[in-house]
């Protein structure tokens, strides 16, 4: 079997039916149930059927079958399906719950990515390669799961902000941090109704902006999950969004555009320091060189220029004030965080003239930071990058989620893991370990070593196994999660895999040690 199709963590084999379920799985049983389990609620039971045909199909556009999900999912178990329609105030969105018909006792709670939380795009077919479960693979191990939206797909991309361009704050702290928690109350209160029995153990898995999800129910709902694993989590959105901006306006003050050629040309000597690529992806220490030695070489758009240095040295630094102070962090040395033509790396040349872009999430946050979208960000410069920066703390100060007193959390007994490869071409791997490290001071090491396990992976991709080095799979992740919630066996080591992108076959596999600060 090849590893991206090893999606069973959790024996299955002796689970049995609940009796009576299939008289439970109708529209007005649930909804009649629902509302005397959450009387101050406001929805809609719109569907409940069961499944048996062991697929699933959604309705998606057909641009979103092209780009991410083809809407296809095989291999499923029966199971039930039950779709809400919550009213969070004058906003509505959707959540939609599967529980199989013999279930394990434990719910899942699923995220999305970028600013989606969830919903039908998110419903795909399992990949163990990829972090971040989704209702079948949790459905398939026998959990309970579910999934919300938000209320946001139906405004598309710029669903944030009214048709004036003005921030609708209902919307904004849906997707922060409501809707996740209101998809959590309600998948579990849909498992005790239609199995007649409680949920035992509940588990909340993200990665990217579903880390992000993850991360702010261990900080808000304490309650809410005994197991959170926050892979790539997309924390200090409101710092590394715009750090986004960054390498723009250093190129910009030294009017040295970026360059697709010149910037590899530094990437491959900071590697060629270490050994080579190979030598350079296997490394968890940062590898400092000076970029001024490259000036005078010649690429395929010309000849570095003590310009291009200067500007490259600026993005090794990081983003900084006009006084030299500290923003934020940038990406490390060596790291190749841009690409041609995708959308999915901080920077991106879009052909055909090799333009540079920031990562689209980049301006799609600073115009609701600005209430402004129309605004353009091509000609930023240093200090109107300093300025927005600013302006994106002040404006959405919880939208960070980036608190690191965890001890409600901790004393509810709840159990965190956090990874994040070093070759992140997203989210800059640093941003994760500043928090880990104010993280310790807020709660000191041993309160923090009694709950929380952080795993840093060299050559690490954003939250999938395919990069430069091996990362955690998905059941290697939910496994060892389990067993220290439900064993007390803390995961001190864990399996990791690096698979090839084309065949999902195994390249190699290790094992990964918890982070340790004297080797990052």
């Amino acid at each position: 079997m090849k590893e991206r199709d090893n999606i069973r963590f959790y024996d299955t084999s002796a689970l049995a039916e609940t009796p009576g379920i299939r008289q439970h799985c109708r529209a007005d049983y649930v909804r009649d149930a629902l509302q005397e389990k959450l009387p101050n609620e406001v929805f809609k039971v719109t569907s409940v059927s069961i499944n048996e045909t062991g697929s699933y199909a959604a309705k998606l556009h057909w641009l979103v079958k092209l780009l991410w999900n083809n809407g296809k999912v095989t291999g499923l178990p029966p199971y039930c399906e039950v779709v809400i329609e919550h009213c969070t105030g004058t906003e509505w969105e959707n959540i939609i719950v599967w529980s199989p018909l013999a279930w394990n006792d434990r719910f899942a709670g699923t995220a999305g990515g970028g600013t989606c939380t969830g919903g039908v795009s998110q419903i795909t077919q399992p990949n163990n390669g990829q972090r971040g479960w989704t209702l079948p693979f949790a459905v398939i191990n026998g959990f309970t799961a579910a999934t919300c939206d938000a209320g946001n797909e139906k405004y598309g991309s710029n669903w944030a902000v009214d048709k004036s361009g003005k921030v609708v704050i209902e919307r904004m702290e849906n997707w922060r941090a409501n809707a996740t928690h209101s998809m959590t109350v309600f998948g579990k209160a849909v498992a005790e109704i239609l199995h007649g029995r409680p949920v035992l153990y509940s588990y909340m898995n993200g990665g990217s902006g579903g880390g992000r999800q993850s991360m702010v129910e261990a900080q808000e709902f304490p309650e809410d999950y005994n197991g959170i694993w926050a892979s790539c989590p997309a924390i200090n959105w409101t710092k590394f969004l715009i750090t986004g901006f960054w390498p723009m306006a250093c190129a910009n003050d030294r009017h040295a555009p970026l360059k697709y050629h010149k910037l590899n040309a530094f990437a491959k000597a900071v590697q060629d320091s270490v050994g080579g690529k190979d030598a350079y992806y296997k490394l968890s220490q940062r590898v400092e060189i000076d970029p001024f030695t490259l000036v005078g070489q010649k690429t395929k758009q010309g000849v570095i220029t003590e310009a291009d240095a200067a500007v490259v040295k600026d993005m090794w630094d990081g983003p900084c004030r006009s006084s030299g102070e500290r923003l934020w962090y940038g990406f490390r040395p060596g790291s190749v965080h841009w690409c041609v033509g995708l959308p999915i790396f901080s920077i991106s040349f879009i052909l055909p003239f090799l333009r540079a872009k920031p990562f689209a999430l980049c301006s799609t946050y600073a115009r609701w930071v600005l209430n402004d979208p129309k605004a353009e960000f091509r000609s930023i410069t240093k200090a109107k990058f300093e300025e927005l920066f600013d302006k994106s703390v002040a404006a959405f100060p919880k939208a960070g989620a980036d608190d690191p007193d965890l001890r409600p959390f901790a004393a509810h007994g709840g159990k965190l893991m956090i990874d994040h490869g070093l070759d992140d071409p997203l989210i800059p791997v640093d941003g994760t370990l500043d928090y880990y490290r104010r993280m310790r001071r807020a709660m000191g090491d041993t309160a923090v070593q009694d709950f929380c396990r952080l795993y840093i992976g060299p050559g690490d991709n954003h939250g999938n196994c395919i990069g430069n080095g091996p990362g955690i799979s998905e059941s290697d992740g939910m496994r060892a999660m389990m067993d220290w919630v439900e064993r007390g066996i803390a995961p001190e080591q864990i399996r990791v895999v690096q698979l090839n992108r084309k065949t999902g076959e195994t390249i190699c596999e290790a094992t990964r040690m918890p982070y340790c600060e004297d080797n990052i």
